[in-house]
């Protein structure tokens, strides 16, 4: 397979500025940035591009001169981008798109024109500012084997590692790339909006939460969830629980935390199982079903 040095991108989003940089920062050469006509996209495409030297084109007047063309657009916009570079007349050999959810068959319309189609998608959060490491990184890659190859050898130059998904799985994967970052994310803002309501101040609940998730994360990765698993629901401590439950009231945390709280039921080493499930069925605060109030 032809070593890759010359790489082109459609988009300038988070994601795709992120690569941008990351792969030039590696010494590969970043030739064109394709973005759309729009002002705002154009002045995107252009901050990235005079960082890395590369010139800025629109579908319409990219040259398309690259070893590997790789999408980082909208999911809903990957197959239509394909679609318009079918209709051009010379195309790269390898394209790849770097949606999480989608598989190399929404590019079909490039396969059938001969290009070596596939996806690459970085299992990491991209956000807006400098980009994060993907050194330890994986790579999710399936697709025709000359474009998994590029793939492949790019997430190695990137010190990332890859593995090949079923393309009939993109969709769950995604998931559970959503479960790992932006959901965890909104779990904590619902920890942190709680803490808030405890009265700790913005500045200072981020602190304190740190050292505890960080903890927490680093105890999962190591033993798995069910070995680090603790506070109430753990010990089986009904009357704790109900007070939370009593707490929280009508804030819209309380259907975070009565959702996690289900879901543990079922998958951890919850105590006093039948009694916690009874909890949750409970129609008002802290009473039961017969409307006694739960003993704390």
């Amino acid at each position: 397979m032809k070593q890759v040095k010359n790489i082109s991108f459609v988009g300038a989003g988070a994601l795709g500025s992120g690569l941008v940089r990351l792969l030039h920062a590696e010494g590969y050469s970043i030739a064109e940035i394709v973005a759309r006509t729009s002002p705002g996209s154009k002045r995107r495409a252009a901050k990235v591009a005079r960082e890395v030297g590369a010139e800025v084109t629109t579908l319409a007047s990219a040259r398309l001169e690259c070893d590997v063309l790789w999408l980082a657009v909208p999911d809903e916009a990957v197959e239509e981008v394909a679609l318009t570079l079918a209709g051009r007349e010379h195309l790269p050999r390898i394209v790849i798109h770097a949606s999480g959810a989608l598989s190399s068959y929404s590019l079909r319309t490039l396969a059938a024109r001969g290009v070596k189609t596939g996806s690459a998608h970085p299992m990491m959060t991209f956000v807006a500012g400098a980009p994060p490491s993907l050194k330890g990184a994986w790579f999710a890659v399936e697709g025709a084997p000359e474009a998994v190859g590029a793939a492949r050898a790019i997430a190695r130059k990137l010190g990332a590692n890859s593995f090949a998904i079923d393309p009939e799985s993109k969709t769950l994967y995604h998931a559970f790339g959503a479960m790992l970052s932006p959901m965890l994310a909104t779990e904590l803002e619902a920890a942190a909006r709680l803490g808030m309501r405890a009265g700790i101040s913005g500045k200072d609940v981020r602190r304190i939460m740190q050292p505890i998730v960080q903890r927490t994360v680093s105890n999962v990765l190591q033993n798995g969830a069910s070995r680090s698993f603790s506070g109430p629901l753990a010990r089986g401590d009904a009357g704790t629980v109900a007070a939370h439950l009593d707490a929280l009231g009508a804030a819209p945390e309380s259907r975070v935390y009565r959702a996690l709280m289900e879901y543990a039921i079922g998958a951890l080493p919850v105590k006093r199982k039948d009694e916690m499930k009874r909890l949750l069925e409970t129609k008002k605060r802290g009473r039961d079903g017969s409307g006694k109030k739960i003993s704390r």
